[in-house]
């Protein structure tokens, strides 16, 4: 019976973790396809962060490199997803072609996407762009520690059920259950 009690803790505290309805809890954080990640470094698909990509950014614009060229620079050391986006809008903003229209030519990544609005203001202004990649760079920073605080905050009052249910049995049967039948009399 005990065993059977135990079973069936460890499977709904199983199912209430991996179960059908865990992607659909208000409380569950879900990674955006094709972005970076959240907080790491994106080391499993060998992606740059997006952080630092504006950090590199910002040093080459700083340095008095072109935004074209300092895109296309970029485009270098970056996976191949994102490698072909920054190639192709590097490649047209040294055409001469409109910025919105090159950006557009790139594709829908969502790296890309955050590159393109934090080069926006400085590209479409011509304000200088490397103070503003550099707090963009930051804020992004801040956004995903901020993330990883709160999904571990969360993390804690989710585990708080199964480890419940997986220690609530051992106890009665390692520290209940000898002392009730050690107080039974002997038949």
């Amino acid at each position: 019976m005990t065993a059977l009690l135990t079973a069936l803790c460890v499977f709904g505290a199983l199912r209430l973790l991996f179960g059908p309805a865990a992607g659909t809890r208000p409380g569950r954080v879900r990674a955006r396809k094709g972005a970076a990640g959240t907080g790491r470094s994106g080391s499993s698909e060998g992606r740059l962060e997006t952080a630092l990509m504006l950090d590199l950014l910002g040093a080459m614009v700083q340095s008095g490199t072109p935004l074209p060229h300092a895109v296309a620079t970029l485009a270098r050391v970056c996976s191949p997803p994102v490698r072909d986006g920054l190639e192709t809008v590097a490649g047209a903003l040294m055409l001469g072609t409109e910025w919105q229209s090159a950006w557009a030519l790139a594709g829908g990544d969502g790296q890309l996407q955050e590159l393109q609005e934090a080069l926006r203001f400085g590209a479409v202004t011509g304000a200088p762009a490397a103070a503003i990649l550099y707090v963009q760079a930051e804020q992004i920073r801040r956004r995903r520690r901020q993330e990883a605080e709160r999904r571990a905050a969360a993390l804690g009052t989710r585990l708080v059920l199964p480890l419940g249910l997986c220690a609530l049995p051992s106890f009665v049967c390692l520290g209940v259950v000898p002392v009730l039948v050690s107080l039974l009399p002997r038949l």
